[in-house]
Protein backbone atom coordinates (compact mmCIF):
# COMPACT_ATOMS: atom_id res chain seq x y z
CA UNK A 1 0.00 0.00 0.00
CA UNK A 2 1.33 3.43 -0.92
CA UNK A 3 1.65 5.83 2.00
CA UNK A 4 2.18 9.57 2.48
CA UNK A 5 4.86 10.74 4.89
CA UNK A 6 4.67 13.87 6.98
CA UNK A 7 7.88 15.13 5.34
CA UNK A 8 6.45 15.63 1.86
CA UNK A 9 3.09 17.46 2.10
CA UNK A 10 4.28 20.25 -0.22
CA UNK A 11 5.34 17.73 -2.87
CA UNK A 12 2.03 15.90 -2.58
CA UNK A 13 0.10 19.16 -2.94
CA UNK A 14 2.15 20.16 -6.01
CA UNK A 15 1.46 16.80 -7.60
CA UNK A 16 -2.26 16.98 -6.75
CA UNK A 17 -2.63 20.39 -8.42
CA UNK A 18 0.06 20.34 -11.11
CA UNK A 19 -2.83 20.85 -13.55
CA UNK A 20 -6.61 21.10 -13.42
CA UNK A 21 -7.53 17.42 -13.93
CA UNK A 22 -8.18 16.47 -10.29
CA UNK A 23 -10.00 19.69 -9.48
CA UNK A 24 -12.11 19.38 -12.62
CA UNK A 25 -13.21 15.85 -11.69
CA UNK A 26 -14.50 17.12 -8.37
CA UNK A 27 -16.17 20.17 -9.89
CA UNK A 28 -17.97 18.01 -12.49
CA UNK A 29 -19.66 15.94 -9.79
CA UNK A 30 -21.04 19.06 -8.11
CA UNK A 31 -21.98 20.66 -11.40
CA UNK A 32 -23.97 17.64 -12.58
CA UNK A 33 -25.65 16.42 -9.41
CA UNK A 34 -26.14 19.41 -7.09
CA UNK A 35 -29.78 20.06 -6.26
CA UNK A 36 -29.36 23.83 -5.98
CA UNK A 37 -29.23 24.75 -9.65
CA UNK A 38 -28.46 28.41 -9.03
CA UNK A 39 -24.81 27.46 -8.65
CA UNK A 40 -22.43 28.24 -5.81
CA UNK A 41 -19.98 30.23 -7.94
CA UNK A 42 -22.75 32.54 -9.11
CA UNK A 43 -24.00 32.77 -5.50
CA UNK A 44 -20.51 33.79 -4.31
CA UNK A 45 -20.15 36.49 -6.95
CA UNK A 46 -23.58 37.86 -6.01
CA UNK A 47 -22.16 38.61 -2.57
CA UNK A 48 -19.11 40.49 -3.81
CA UNK A 49 -20.44 44.02 -3.68
CA UNK A 50 -17.80 46.40 -5.05
CA UNK A 51 -17.56 49.74 -6.85
CA UNK A 52 -17.49 49.79 -10.64
CA UNK A 53 -13.73 50.39 -10.77
CA UNK A 54 -12.67 47.88 -8.09
CA UNK A 55 -9.37 46.03 -7.94
CA UNK A 56 -9.82 42.31 -7.17
CA UNK A 57 -7.32 39.58 -6.34
CA UNK A 58 -8.23 35.90 -6.30
CA UNK A 59 -5.84 33.63 -4.44
CA UNK A 60 -5.69 29.99 -5.52
CA UNK A 61 -7.91 30.52 -8.55
CA UNK A 62 -7.55 26.87 -9.60
CA UNK A 63 -9.30 26.26 -12.92
CA UNK A 64 -11.07 29.63 -12.81
CA UNK A 65 -14.49 28.12 -12.06
CA UNK A 66 -15.61 31.27 -10.26
CA UNK A 67 -15.48 33.20 -13.53
CA UNK A 68 -16.57 30.55 -16.04
CA UNK A 69 -20.34 30.59 -15.65
CA UNK A 70 -22.94 33.06 -16.84
CA UNK A 71 -21.60 35.87 -14.68
CA UNK A 72 -21.28 39.52 -15.58
CA UNK A 73 -18.01 41.03 -14.44
CA UNK A 74 -18.20 44.83 -14.33
CA UNK A 75 -16.03 46.32 -17.06
CA UNK A 76 -14.22 48.55 -14.60
CA UNK A 77 -12.98 45.72 -12.39
CA UNK A 78 -9.24 45.01 -12.50
CA UNK A 79 -9.09 41.27 -11.76
CA UNK A 80 -5.87 39.41 -10.99
CA UNK A 81 -6.07 35.61 -10.79
CA UNK A 82 -3.24 33.92 -8.90
CA UNK A 83 -2.28 30.34 -8.08
CA UNK A 84 0.79 28.45 -6.93
CA UNK A 85 0.45 26.07 -9.89
CA UNK A 86 1.77 27.33 -13.21
CA UNK A 87 0.01 24.44 -14.99
CA UNK A 88 -3.30 25.43 -13.44
CA UNK A 89 -2.82 29.05 -14.50
CA UNK A 90 -2.09 28.05 -18.10
CA UNK A 91 -5.31 26.04 -18.29
CA UNK A 92 -7.32 28.82 -16.68
CA UNK A 93 -5.92 31.49 -18.99
CA UNK A 94 -6.80 29.40 -22.05
CA UNK A 95 -10.31 28.55 -20.82
CA UNK A 96 -11.23 32.11 -19.88
CA UNK A 97 -9.75 33.52 -23.09
CA UNK A 98 -12.19 31.32 -25.04
CA UNK A 99 -15.01 32.94 -23.08
CA UNK A 100 -13.72 36.39 -23.99
CA UNK A 101 -12.64 37.25 -20.44
CA UNK A 102 -9.39 39.10 -20.09
CA UNK A 103 -7.75 38.98 -16.66
CA UNK A 104 -4.21 39.29 -15.34
CA UNK A 105 -2.57 36.04 -14.23
CA UNK A 106 0.19 35.56 -11.70
CA UNK A 107 1.91 32.66 -9.97
CA UNK A 108 1.87 33.62 -6.29
CA UNK A 109 1.96 32.27 -2.74
CA UNK A 110 -0.89 33.38 -0.48
CA UNK A 111 1.58 33.46 2.43
CA UNK A 112 3.63 36.18 0.71
CA UNK A 113 1.33 38.16 -1.58
CA UNK A 114 3.51 40.17 -3.99
CA UNK A 115 1.63 43.47 -3.78
CA UNK A 116 1.92 46.65 -1.77
CA UNK A 117 -0.19 47.42 1.27
CA UNK A 118 -3.79 48.51 0.61
CA UNK A 119 -3.80 47.49 -3.07
CA UNK A 120 -7.19 45.75 -3.40
CA UNK A 121 -10.87 46.37 -2.81
CA UNK A 122 -11.44 42.61 -2.50
CA UNK A 123 -9.42 39.45 -2.02
CA UNK A 124 -11.14 36.15 -2.84
CA UNK A 125 -10.03 32.81 -1.39
CA UNK A 126 -12.45 30.30 -2.91
CA UNK A 127 -12.12 26.86 -1.29
CA UNK A 128 -8.35 27.13 -0.97
CA UNK A 129 -7.26 28.31 2.48
CA UNK A 130 -7.28 24.75 3.83
CA UNK A 131 -4.38 24.01 1.46
CA UNK A 132 -2.17 26.80 2.80
CA UNK A 133 0.52 25.61 5.26
CA UNK A 134 0.31 28.75 7.43
CA UNK A 135 -3.31 29.93 7.33
CA UNK A 136 -2.84 32.73 9.87
CA UNK A 137 0.06 34.14 7.89
CA UNK A 138 -1.96 34.04 4.66
CA UNK A 139 -4.87 35.91 6.26
CA UNK A 140 -2.46 38.47 7.68
CA UNK A 141 -1.20 39.02 4.13
CA UNK A 142 -4.76 39.34 2.86
CA UNK A 143 -5.50 42.01 5.47
CA UNK A 144 -2.29 43.84 4.54
CA UNK A 145 -3.11 44.13 0.83
CA UNK A 146 -6.76 45.12 1.39
CA UNK A 147 -7.74 48.76 1.30
CA UNK A 148 -9.24 50.10 4.56
CA UNK A 149 -12.74 49.59 3.14
CA UNK A 150 -11.86 46.30 1.46
CA UNK A 151 -13.36 42.83 2.01
CA UNK A 152 -12.06 39.30 2.13
CA UNK A 153 -14.34 36.59 0.70
CA UNK A 154 -13.30 33.13 1.87
CA UNK A 155 -15.41 30.13 0.82
CA UNK A 156 -15.07 26.74 2.47
CA UNK A 157 -17.01 23.70 3.69
CA UNK A 158 -18.46 22.59 7.02
CA UNK A 159 -17.79 19.38 8.93
CA UNK A 160 -21.07 17.90 7.68
CA UNK A 161 -20.11 18.40 4.04
CA UNK A 162 -20.32 15.08 2.19
CA UNK A 163 -20.31 13.20 5.50
CA UNK A 164 -21.56 10.15 3.62
CA UNK A 165 -18.24 10.16 1.74
CA UNK A 166 -16.40 9.93 5.06
CA UNK A 167 -18.60 7.00 6.02
CA UNK A 168 -17.45 5.25 2.83
CA UNK A 169 -13.83 6.08 3.70
CA UNK A 170 -14.24 4.48 7.11
CA UNK A 171 -15.97 1.40 5.76
CA UNK A 172 -13.86 0.66 2.69
CA UNK A 173 -10.52 2.38 3.35
CA UNK A 174 -10.28 2.19 7.17
CA UNK A 175 -9.69 5.95 7.17
CA UNK A 176 -11.50 8.50 9.38
CA UNK A 177 -12.28 10.83 6.46
CA UNK A 178 -11.58 11.45 2.79
CA UNK A 179 -9.97 14.83 3.42
CA UNK A 180 -8.76 16.98 6.31
CA UNK A 181 -9.81 20.21 4.58
CA UNK A 182 -12.65 21.12 6.93
CA UNK A 183 -10.52 20.29 9.96
CA UNK A 184 -7.83 22.73 8.82
CA UNK A 185 -10.07 25.58 7.62
CA UNK A 186 -13.77 24.86 7.54
CA UNK A 187 -16.92 26.74 8.46
CA UNK A 188 -16.35 25.78 12.10
CA UNK A 189 -12.55 25.85 12.37
CA UNK A 190 -12.13 28.85 10.07
CA UNK A 191 -14.11 31.26 12.24
CA UNK A 192 -11.30 31.72 14.76
CA UNK A 193 -8.76 32.38 12.00
CA UNK A 194 -11.01 34.97 10.39
CA UNK A 195 -11.78 36.78 13.65
CA UNK A 196 -8.09 36.88 14.57
CA UNK A 197 -7.31 38.65 11.28
CA UNK A 198 -10.36 40.89 10.75
CA UNK A 199 -12.47 43.22 12.86
CA UNK A 200 -15.80 42.28 11.25
CA UNK A 201 -16.69 38.75 10.12
CA UNK A 202 -19.97 37.22 9.00
CA UNK A 203 -20.77 33.79 7.58
CA UNK A 204 -23.38 32.96 4.96
CA UNK A 205 -24.25 29.34 4.18
CA UNK A 206 -25.14 28.03 0.74
CA UNK A 207 -28.02 25.49 0.83
CA UNK A 208 -27.40 22.46 -1.36
CA UNK A 209 -27.13 18.66 -1.56
CA UNK A 210 -26.08 15.97 -4.04
CA UNK A 211 -28.32 13.37 -5.69
CA UNK A 212 -25.90 11.17 -7.63
CA UNK A 213 -27.40 8.85 -10.25
CA UNK A 214 -24.23 7.57 -11.95
CA UNK A 215 -21.36 5.66 -10.38
CA UNK A 216 -18.53 6.79 -12.66
CA UNK A 217 -18.53 10.51 -11.78
CA UNK A 218 -18.52 9.68 -8.05
CA UNK A 219 -15.60 7.26 -8.47
CA UNK A 220 -13.75 9.85 -10.58
CA UNK A 221 -14.21 12.29 -7.68
CA UNK A 222 -12.88 9.82 -5.12
CA UNK A 223 -9.93 8.79 -7.30
CA UNK A 224 -9.00 12.45 -7.83
CA UNK A 225 -8.39 12.96 -4.11
CA UNK A 226 -5.15 12.62 -2.16
CA UNK A 227 -6.61 9.64 -0.33
CA UNK A 228 -6.10 7.65 -3.55
CA UNK A 229 -2.39 7.30 -2.74
CA UNK A 230 -3.15 5.63 0.59
CA UNK A 231 -5.42 2.80 -0.54
CA UNK A 232 -5.06 -0.35 -2.60
CA UNK A 233 -6.60 -1.20 -5.93
CA UNK A 234 -8.65 -3.87 -4.20
CA UNK A 235 -10.16 -1.31 -1.83
CA UNK A 236 -11.05 0.98 -4.73
CA UNK A 237 -12.64 -1.95 -6.59
CA UNK A 238 -14.71 -2.90 -3.54
CA UNK A 239 -15.98 0.66 -3.16
CA UNK A 240 -16.78 0.88 -6.86
CA UNK A 241 -18.84 -2.31 -6.66
CA UNK A 242 -20.72 -0.94 -3.66
CA UNK A 243 -21.48 2.38 -5.37
CA UNK A 244 -22.68 0.65 -8.54
CA UNK A 245 -24.90 -1.68 -6.51
CA UNK A 246 -26.42 1.19 -4.50
CA UNK A 247 -27.33 3.12 -7.64
CA UNK A 248 -28.64 0.01 -9.38
CA UNK A 249 -30.79 -0.81 -6.34
CA UNK A 250 -31.99 2.63 -5.24
CA UNK A 251 -31.46 4.72 -8.37
CA UNK A 252 -29.34 7.29 -6.54
CA UNK A 253 -26.91 8.08 -3.76
CA UNK A 254 -27.67 11.17 -1.68
CA UNK A 255 -24.98 13.24 -0.03
CA UNK A 256 -25.09 16.20 2.33
CA UNK A 257 -23.50 19.45 1.27
CA UNK A 258 -22.51 22.11 3.77
CA UNK A 259 -20.61 25.09 2.43
CA UNK A 260 -20.56 28.82 2.83
CA UNK A 261 -18.71 32.07 2.62
CA UNK A 262 -16.89 34.14 5.22
CA UNK A 263 -17.18 37.86 4.44
CA UNK A 264 -14.69 39.91 6.43
CA UNK A 265 -13.66 43.54 6.69
CA UNK A 266 -10.44 45.00 8.03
Amino acid sequence: MATETTSDPARILREQYKDGSNLSARFRLHQRFSTNRYGQMRWILDRIQLPENASVLELGCGTGVLWRGSVKVPRGWRVILSDMSDGMLRETRAALAQLGRSFTYMQADAQAIPFRDESFDAVIANHMLYHVPDIARALSEVRRVLKPSGCCYAATMGLANMKEMDQLATRFFSLPRMTDSTVRFGLESGDAYMRAAFSEVKLERYPDSLVITEAAPLMDYICSMRVRSRVTGEQIAALRAHVENEIATHGEIRMTKDSGLFIARR
